[in-house]
């Protein structure tokens, strides 16, 4: 009797143990799958973030409107009248009012009075559509004839066909090297006018007789 007793308790303690093993098998099956889980999810989020970082637009490339707007890409503007000039910009923001338009890139050729043209290319600008005015910034570039000025920003009145800036302003022609403060570019006279502290260099001049003019 107290040999079979005795086998029946080590099965009933046999049987404790199979089940305090499976409980711990379970457990570790358990806890490798959240590890599993957790790894993974890790490795979605990075791949979602890296993806939204790749869509976001380019804050310094990509401009926008200041309240609204459309968005158009290849923007063209054509202004009427007596001098009529023509504008072209990469990208364009155009208000809900239609009036006022941000530019990427402007690009304008303006009719000069005497049958000239007279180019301008900057970086960024602002065109208002009611006055047809419009300003420029960045790198802004003005060509006329064989005469290249650059500058940081200037202002184009329609009214008065005249394009002005205070800033510094630098000018390359041939051999001539010329800068300055503030510049007046009048559209119908076709006439360029540095207004202060213009200092000038020439290059490759040649010595000639009294009362002649210089070979330029």
């Amino acid at each position: 009797m107290k040999s079979a007793g005795g086998r029946r308790a080590d099965i009933r303690m046999n049987h404790k143990e199979i089940e305090r093993w499976y409980r711990l098998r379970n457990l570790k099956r358990a806890s490798q799958f959240l590890v599993v889980a957790a790894v993974v999810c890790m490795a979605c989020g990075y791949v979602a973030s890296r993806l939204l970082v790749s869509e976001a637009p380019d804050p310094i490339t990509s401009p926008g409107p200041a309240a609204g707007g459309i968005r158009i890409d290849n923007f063209s503007y054509s202004s009427p009248g007596a001098n009529p000039w023509e504008l072209q910009a990469a990208t364009a923001f155009v208000s809900d009012s239609l009036d006022k338009v941000e530019l990427k890139g402007p690009k304008v050729v303006y009719q000069g009075g005497a049958g000239g043209k007279i180019f301008l290319t900057a970086k960024s600008g602002n065109l208002d559509r009611k006055s047809r005015n419009v300003s420029a910034q960045g790198d802004v570039s003005i060509e006329y004839d064989n005469f290249l000025f650059s500058t940081g920003d200037i202002d184009y009145s329609d009214e008065k066909l005249l394009a002005e800036t205070t800033s510094p302003v630098s000018l390359e022609s041939g051999d001539l090297r010329l800068t300055g403060k503030g510049l007046k570019v009048s559209v119908e006279r076709e006439e360029v006018i540095v207004e202060q502290d213009v200092k000038a260099r020439l290059f490759n001049v040649k010595w000639v007789e009294p009362n002649e003019r210089l070979p330029m």
